[in-house]
């Protein structure tokens, strides 16, 4: 399947970029729908997947999202859109979701979240980019679909992936 080749040169691609890449595998339910979706959008744009970047301030304090449906704190991000790299998704996504600009610095992570509908097919990868950026400009303000947005200076208790609880945050 091309959508697997294409993941698959992205992390060696990554890879081959910043040296050692943190890669973090899952799988995750969905819809037959949302399953057909991400498959049709590679065939037809090209695009899969999306970026975030794990803003960072000179106090050591992560920028955390909260979305509207959802049941937990993330470091901001979104899907790409088509002609964007993940760097510039990240960085448009800080931007839209928390009025941050933010500059990416390196590579946190690079998730490949495995989504498996109820079907009998095989999973299809869709990545995620976790960047470190610095904020270099913008206040802080709720884009759309965000209801809360918060400097963390030590890890809430519901984060949306474990992961984020590993951060080494100021106490």
């Amino acid at each position: 399947m091309e959508l697997i080749r294409h993941v698959n040169g992205l992390v060696a691609d990554f890879a081959a970029e910043y040296g050692e890449v943190d890669l973090v595998g899952r799988r995750v339910d969905c819809e037959p729908d949302a399953y057909d979706t991400l498959v049709e959008t590679f065939e037809a744009f090209g695009v899969v997947g999306g970026a975030g970047c794990r803003v960072r301030d000179a106090d050591g304090r992560i920028l955390l999202a909260r979305y509207e449906g959802a049941d937990g704190w993330v470091d901001p991000g979104d899907s790409r859109h088509p002609g964007e790299s993940y760097r510039e998704c990240a960085e448009r996504a800080v931007q839209e979701t928390t009025g941050i600009e933010a500059c990416v610095d390196d590579i946190a992570q690079l998730h490949l979240l495995y989504m498996d509908d109820w079907t009998d097919r095989d999973p299809v990868p869709n990545p995620y980019v976790s960047f470190e950026a610095t904020p270099v400009g913008g206040e802080l303000q709720a884009g759309e679909g965000v209801t809360d947005l918060r400097w963390a200076d030590s890890t809430p208790e519901n984060v949306l992936y474990e992961e984020l609880t590993e951060l080494s945050l100021t106490e």
